[in-house]
């Protein structure tokens, strides 16, 4: 879940007035209710045709249906899901969405009111959840990956769903262990990922991390344990060649709190009177040695974090760039807390008891999360990454850019922008080319013109951050999670009848 990490900053925006330079940002907040099984338009005049390894699929999650009958979801990603598809060919864009109809959804429709369900935040009006049942659904609708021929739908929670990719119709669980929690940001090819169990007696929980891989999507192979005296919250982590990294966030995940309160409410802040491994990174080896190494921080410095730009190691650090926040991002209604995120880079010596040294990589000025790199670099040194920047223009947080940071060569930052117009996370679509620069390639995503309550898809030179192509309108698209990029040909044959009609209950934590 991202949650919270944006949920903050969005709801003081929606408290005010919207000023004119942002006309149609609170759109993205909206009920997005158009479903179709193919819109096609080419792209405009100015623009230039995709080039062959940039076709296929974008597909990404938003905001869907945020009213039932007589209540409205007020948390941001609360709402029930949608997903759209994006198939990029030559000078022609083919749209599909869809409304997630997952078992929640379904109940939902059928009671004409927001079902039990496991909220971040309560509807307004408040609801009545059953004291047997008091985390019965939760959205599935954060991110989507590919293991083997399937492509599946993760957020923190027990089990995942299985999408028809070309239809995007919710097909059936996938699941591996009940009762274990998924980490919303795991690592593409080969999967790491982790699951989490608490002890309500003693308040502590063990973490077991595995390896996944799409030859056998439904066998986890172990990397081993951590226990920790409370439960932990991890986004998201980093992996390197011989490490798990894995930041340990001041904040306990509380398990009565989830079980009998708004979601918001069960991430609670340590105190803490010394460093600690409440507020640390822990370094697991991947080659089961065990050896685990402990990097705290001082208490001036609490890791609150998001998301993993990425991680990698040389022979005496760990390296690792995290959206961070100075205050916690899960935190319930606190609309009085700076919504600036900035991107961290820490430095983890590998021997133990050596200080972690830690600088920030972005504009201090403005607000950067929904990182990407050219993920050929996942895990290895890197010299770039975008980002959506917030207050690009240095006040509204609906002030929106992609935003292009240079991190090895000193070039200044480099941005796309249009005012009003609201892009999404950018995904990064690497040139092949065997002589390839690490910047070269296209970055997709999707922008709503506020003024004219239409989406576009567009793409963007990498490097020098100039459109390439843009292409609708479309209906709009809401407020975004994570968007990814299938190849032309990633899909097998999906047999959709064979789980027609079949209702899917949403996940659980």
């Amino acid at each position: 879940m991202m949650l919270a990490s944006c949920f903050l900053a969005v709801l003081a925006v929606l408290a005010g007035a919207v000023e004119d330079p942002d006309i149609g940002y609170s759109l993205l907040f909206e009920t997005a209710p158009e479903e179709f099984s193919r819109q096609c338009v080419d792209v405009s005049p100015q623009s230039k045709p995709f080039p062959t390894w940039a076709s296929g699929d974008f597909i990404i999650p938003s905001i869907g249906v945020v009213s039932m009958g007589d209540r409205t979801m007020v948390g941001l990603l609360d709402p029930f899901g949608k997903m759209q598809r994006f198939e990029m060919k030559g000078s022609t864009v083919c749209a599909a969405y869809r409304i997630m109809a997952t078992g929640f959804y379904n109940a939902s429709k059928a009671l004409n009111t927001v079902a039990p369900s496991l909220l971040f935040y309560e509807t307004d009006p408040p609801r009545d959840c059953p004291m047997y049942n008091p985390m019965c659904n939760m959205m599935p609708h954060v991110n989507t990956f590919k293991v083997g021929s399937k492509m599946l739908s993760i957020t923190d929670a027990p089990s995942m769903l299985e999408i028809d990719p070309r239809t995007l119709q919710v097909l059936k669980k996938h699941q591996f262990d009940a009762d274990r929690m998924e980490v919303n940001h795991p690592v593409t090819g080969d999967w790491i990922d982790f699951v989490g169990n608490a002890n309500l007696l003693t308040g502590g929980a063990q973490v077991n991390f595995f390896h996944l891989s799409g030859d056998n999507p439904t066998f986890r192979h172990s990397l081993g344990n951590l226990t920790f005296d409370h439960p932990p919250y991890m986004h998201s982590f980093g992996v390197t060649e011989h490490y798990l990294v894995l930041p340990r966030m001041p904040v306990e995940l509380n398990i009565l709190d989830i079980l009998y309160r708004p979601l918001s409410a069960a991430f609670k802040d340590l105190k803490m009177s010394a460093p600690g491994i409440d507020n640390a990174f822990v370094l697991l080896p991947l080659d089961g040695s065990g050896k685990v190494i402990r990097a705290y921080l001082p208490l001036n410095d609490m890791l609150y974090y998001v998301h993993t730009v990425n991680a990698y190691e040389n022979a005496t650090d760990i390296v690792i760039d995290l959206t961070t926040s100075s205050h916690n991002p899960f935190a319930s209604h606190a609309l009085t807390l700076p919504s600036n995120k900035v991107v961290k880079r820490f430095v983890i010596p590998l021997q133990e008891g050596q200080p972690v040294v830690a600088s920030v990589i972005s504009d201090p000025r403005t607000s950067t999360d929904f990182t990407k790199i050219n993920p050929r670099l996942a895990g290895k040194k890197h010299c770039f990454f975008w980002a959506v920047e917030n207050k690009h223009d240095g006040e509204s947080y609906a002030s929106i850019a992609i935003v292009k940071y240079d991190l090895c060569y000193g070039s200044p930052a480099k941005h796309w922008f249009r005012q009003s117009w609201y892009p999404s996370e950018a995904t990064m679509i690497p040139s092949p080319e065997p002589s390839a620069a690490e910047d070269d390639g296209l970055l997709v995503f999707t922008a709503l013109d506020g003024a004219a309550d239409q989406s576009y898809l567009v793409t963007v030179d990498a490097q020098t951050m100039e459109i390439r192509s843009e292409a609708g309108p479309f209906p709009r698209v809401g407020f975004t999670t994570h968007g990814q990029f299938y190849k032309a040909g990633s899909w097998a044959q999906t047999d959709s009848a064979e789980f027609a009609g079949q209702e899917v209950d949403s996940l659980m934590v």
